[in-house]
């Protein structure tokens, strides 16, 4: 009886570590992450940053209330109260010192909330009960960087459908960097360099006529480099190798290299980087120019450069986001890489509206060109529900995609299945990743596709597993 009531409180044990490794975790990553949406605001007027400022607080306040253990939700919404007052009823803000105020702030706050129990410890990485803030501060950004620094590192197609965070490296290691030197208006670069990587194996499972059905598999290596420059400037760079078993490329280049950094209120990315274009219904790899964003509330995009397909190629694009949804308009104008360098401009509309744990979304597009049965206007419905992260095992992502794009809608499109081989496409996609253990993640996904023009059917398996490091 003895052993089974030891057993019996064991177990009980394990389910609470294991929860508490779960709350410490996702409280970490939704402190870091409106830190980052504060930090990274470019916002400079006094009263709009106070606006601004409020709404976003009180929201993150709203999402970690529902999981934060009852013994600490006193302290803590009396403490983002606190430095939420001060900010906004400051007659005189100083905007860029309220930002960096705030950064340490909410710094000492994840400290306290999260070293009130026992240590969490993610990869290799222990954050202990300490009072020690720069180290718990490394701690928490070693968190976001398990989730954001694999999804995002130099990203190309084919790649899963399935994304983990908006947020892009270049912000990550921007928040980073404000954490690490609150108070510090700091001289000296960081001259420390991040390398982080990635070694996939997939197998597509094809069938059609012609190149459409054709299998491939092939395992895929890629490493992403970074480091600092400057005070406000970022070198990125990448490699990736390839080695066919079926109908794959082999060989090694080097697929990235960029600077990124601020440049007056603008993030500028100049060189050669990934860009997803229209959530990746129109293209998703490549891209060699220069890109600018700047805005607040609206975000505005601004980008000439080429891809693999096209060249003089102008972006713009204003996308909007609140707490709930989030809406984007965008005009993709380029000049073709094929015969006829024909002018092509793409327009597109869409949004997502966003529930607890699924979001469901659209998308208009639509072409200057016509395809040869005069069509040129498109549409893309989705549906996504879970939320993966590639450092806990157990997570997971579903999507759903109803596509039907004429030919001149998209530029390389950033599904895995066959739609870019055909001369438009209508049809649907459905997949699932899975984290299988911590930075190893599995994936399935089937397209069944028809070509807008001759009506030629391709169906593909798309299976893959990746380790993250």
């Amino acid at each position: 009886m003895g052993n089974v009531a030891y057993a019996a409180s064991n177990q009980l044990d394990n389910v609470s570590t294991a929860n508490s490794e779960k709350f410490k975790v996702d409280f970490a990553y939704e402190m870091s992450q409106i830190t980052s949406t504060i930090v990274s605001s470019q916002n400079t007027n006094v009263e709009s940053f106070k606006s601004e400022f409020a709404y976003a607080t009180a929201k993150v306040t709203a999402k970690v209330m529902q999981f934060i253990p009852d013994s600490q939700k006193k302290d803590f919404s009396y403490e983002m109260a606190q430095i939420t007052t001060k900010i906004i009823n400051d007659p005189n803000l100083n905007v860029e010192k309220a930002k960096v105020e705030f950064a340490y702030k909410t710094a000492q706050l994840t400290s306290k909330i999260i070293a009130s129990t026992e240590p969490i410890t993610v990869g290799n990485t222990t954050a202990t009960a300490t009072t020690n803030t720069t180290t718990l501060l490394r701690n928490n950004a070693d968190i976001e960087q398990k989730l954001v620094g694999k999804a995002n590192t130099i990203s190309a197609s084919p790649k899963p459908m399935i994304q983990t965070s908006d947020v892009t490296p270049e912000t990550y290691t921007s928040l980073l960097n404000e954490l690490k030197h609150v108070g510090d208006h700091r001289s000296n670069l960081d001259n420390k360099i991040n390398i982080d990587g990635e070694i996939r194996y997939h197998y597509a499972l094809n069938s059609g006529l012609g190149q459409i059905g054709k299998d491939s598999s092939g395992f895929r290596a890629r490493l992403a480099i970074d480091t600092e420059f400057n005070k406000d400037w970022r070198v990125y760079g990448g490699l990736e190798g390839k080695k066919n078993i079926v109908n794959y490329d082999n060989g090694f280049e080097f697929s990235r290299l960029y600077i990124a950094g601020k440049l007056g209120q603008s993030m500028v990315k100049a060189g050669s980087f990934g860009y997803l274009m229209a959530e990746g219904n129109i293209y998703d790899s490549d891209y060699d120019g220069v890109r600018a964003d700047f805005g607040r509330p609206i975000k505005y995009t601004v980008s000439y450069g080429s891809t693999n397909d096209t060249q003089k190629t102008y972006i713009a694009t204003a996308l909007y986001n609140d707490f709930d949804y989030n809406l984007e308009a965008g005009v993709y104008r380029n000049q073709l890489n094929d015969s006829s360098n024909s002018r092509n401009t793409i327009r597109t509309l869409g949004g997502n509206y966003n529930f607890s744990n699924f979001s469901l979304g659209a998308m208009v597009l639509n072409s200057s060109l016509k395809d040869t049965k005069g069509n040129r206007n498109g549409y893309v419905f989705s549906f996504n529900y879970g939320d993966l992260k590639t450092w806990r095992p157990g997570t997971y992502g579903v999507f759903a995609k109803y596509y039907n794009q004429p030919q001149y809608t998209y530029i390389s499109h950033g599904m895995n299945g066959s739609g870019s081989k055909m001369g438009g496409f209508r049809g649907y996609g459905i997949g699932m990743s899975y984290t299988v253990a911590e930075n190893f993640v599995a994936g399935i996904e089937y397209y069944s596709l028809a070509d807008k023009i001759n009506g030629d059917k391709g169906d593909t398996w798309w299976s893959q597993l990746t380790q993250y490091f």
